[in-house]
């Protein structure tokens, strides 16, 4: 059915909007079959070969790639709200390339950009090709990310800032045995520098509290996606 759809396509539409077309009603069946660990919005505008997930992560409706070869990789336990929109690149002004034609992509550069583990994305943020964001870290809605955010930073703005933390050192250490195997699970000396370095004196957004009836739903929903205790 998808090869007799192409087939139609080719011979009603231009080249251009062929794959365009095919990129949006197919990116999610793609991803789908690629990552069956993953939970993956609908519609999404992205090439599936321009995005790698790791398990258990979420992407959202309207997840928007634009790329002229650069990648987008999304790790374990992150999540991307709807409307994220990734630029792993950049345009290099060339002599006698008018912007116009920009879609040719001469002299592009490509990147890739990283979201780390356990992070959470607002809706409609944009993402350029320097952006890399740690482990943990949470970056509000409708934020410009331009270049590097450190492990569990709250970051919001444009371009996004640093405003607060999302864990203290101990809620991160609990947090981390949780979800991590040991030898992947930062030090308590490497989060001590971090917190001297980048986070003195703001706010702590998180809590360790959480009622029986609420743990109760979290372990369920935990063992329903495969994601033991």
């Amino acid at each position: 059915m998808k090869f007799f759809f192409r087939k139609l396509a080719r011979r009603l539409l231009p080249s251009g909007a062929i794959k365009l077309l095919m990129d949006y009603f197919w990116a999610h069946k793609d991803l789908v079959r690629k990552y069956p660990h993953s939970m993956i919005g609908n519609p999404l505008y992205l090439n599936p070969e321009y995005i790698e997930l790791e398990p258990f992560t979420k992407l959202h409706d309207k997840v928007q790639i634009i790329s002229s070869g650069g990648r987008v990789i999304v790790k374990k336990f992150t999540g991307v709200a709807a409307g994220t929109c990734f630029v792993p690149g950049t345009h290099v002004p060339t002599v006698g390339l008018p912007q116009c034609l920009s879609g040719l992509h001469i002299n592009d550069k490509a990147s890739t950009i990283i979201i780390g583990e356990d992070c959470w994305i607002g809706t409609e943020c944009i993402f350029l090709q320097r952006a890399k964001v740690g482990r943990g870290a949470v970056v509000g809605a409708r934020s410009l990310v331009t270049k590097e955010i450190s492990p569990y930073a709250v970051v919001t703005g444009s371009p996004a800032k640093v405003i607060a933390v999302r864990f203290d050192i101990e809620q991160i250490i609990a947090h981390e045995k949780i979800l991590y195997a040991e030898h992947e699970r930062f030090s308590r000396e490497y989060l001590e520098d971090l917190f001297k370095s980048e986070y003195a004196g703001l706010r702590v957004l998180g809590t360790s509290e959480i009622s029986p009836e609420n743990l109760e739903i979290l372990s369920g929903a935990r063992k329903k996606i495969g994601l033991n205790e």
